[in-house]
């Protein structure tokens, strides 16, 4: 999901060149809609997460459309393929900024597309909220930058701690080989023993891998209470599945990156038990949730993930804000910089000052074939 900090610190020095060919104008909203850009891989190896995107943005822009827009304006939502890429993440910010009618951006959706991007907006002050970059680094990548994700170091402080009140001794972790995993590695490596908890075995693999024999043959040796997955479920259904054919019995834990229906298909009957963190779950007693959820279907005849709530929140928290302060780039940020408890459908939402979002976890367990809220 994310790229090496050598690199993204190119494309950041890159993004800054870049950005000083882009007009700087000051973005009000002059015809007789209103913009907002949208950034995600609409094509590519993760179209699948730009198609949540583009549904769960839409949907927000829809509703609000349905409701007779904003001050009788329509809202736009114009879409831009970055290919998950951040090369092409510094084309389309530069399109976006240089746009004067595009008020503030949904995307990027990994954080190197992020950080290589945050640089243009930030020197054109046009507001970029990220519905599912979670690096730690995004924190610092500007004022004009939010998200309404939770960092990664977060997610596996949390874990840590969950773990310990699971009662796991030993646990095990299985991490891609990006700066996502890594940075879970990091925070888990210093969480765990403040918890009581050994980690007894670090294992990487590359995004795409279908074999973990090798990796799986190797933790079992160390019998751990516990695998924590620090990577996306279709790679955790895999190891889940090849860890029955092992006679590798332990219990699996992750982070919400392994929340979607898709475990479940890819998984069936090897992913039961699984105890993951969640920030959007319909079913439970968030009523936007339950409602998003609800309307996601009835538009798109398929249930919702996790990132389609995000961008769902990313937009909405945007499209709030032009309702509240008007419809100009720098009355978005304003409004921004005061959100607090925001309800949305990943929870109820607060940006502190580096625009980072602030909301608790629902604490989930697959149990007949389900996602339900552990108990």
């Amino acid at each position: 999901m994310k790229k090496s900090a050598a690199f993204i610190a190119g494309m950041t020095l890159f993004s800054v060149l870049l950005g000083a060919c882009s007009n700087g104008t000051s973005g009000q909203a002059s015809g007789d809609t209103i913009q907002i850009g949208l950034s995600a891989p609409i094509s590519g190896t993760e179209a699948q997460y730009g198609e949540a995107y583009k549904n769960g943005a839409g949907l927000a822009v829809k509703e609000i459309n349905d409701a007779g827009g904003i001050n009788g304006k329509k809202v736009e939502l114009v879409i831009q393929d970055d290919k998950g890429d951040a090369g092409e993440a510094v084309n389309v910010a530069n399109k976006f900024t240089s746009n004067k009618d595009i008020l503030a951006v949904v995307g990027h959706f990994n954080s190197s597309a992020t950080l290589a991007a945050a640089p243009i907006y930030n020197k054109n002050k046009i507001v970029e909220v990220a519905p599912s970059s979670s690096a730690p680094g995004v924190t610092n990548a500007g004022d004009y930058t939010y998200r309404v994700i939770t960092t990664d170091a977060f997610q596996a402080d949390y874990l840590a701690k969950w773990s310990k009140e699971l009662g796991y001794k030993k646990v095990a972790l299985i991490y891609e080989q990006t700066d996502f995993g890594l940075g879970l590695l990091d925070v888990y490596k210093d969480a765990a023993p403040k918890n009581g908890v050994q980690l007894v075995a670090s294992e990487a693999y590359v995004p795409g891998t279908k074999d973990f024999s090798t990796i799986l043959t190797k933790i079992k040796e160390q019998q751990p209470d516990a695998i924590f997955i620090g990577g996306f479920y279709n790679e955790a259904a895999l190891i889940a599945q090849q860890s029955q054919k092992l006679n590798l019995k332990t219990d699996f834990i992750g982070v919400d990156s392994l929340y979607s229906g898709a475990l479940l298909e890819l998984g069936g009957q090897s992913v039961e038990g699984f105890k993951l963190i969640g920030f959007f779950y319909p079913g439970g007693s968030n009523t936007e949730a339950n409602q998003f959820a609800k309307a996601y279907e009835a538009a798109y005849s398929k249930q919702p993930d996790n990132h389609a709530a995000y961008a769902y929140d990313a937009a909405s928290v945007i499209l709030d804000a032009i309702k509240k302060g008007g419809a100009d780039r720098e009355s978005i940020k304003k409004q921004l910089n005061t959100l607090k408890d925001f309800k949305g459908a990943t929870g109820t939402l607060t940006f502190d000052q580096n625009g980072d979002v602030q909301t608790i976890p629902e604490k989930l367990v697959v149990k007949n074939g389900k996602f339900e809220v552990y108990k």
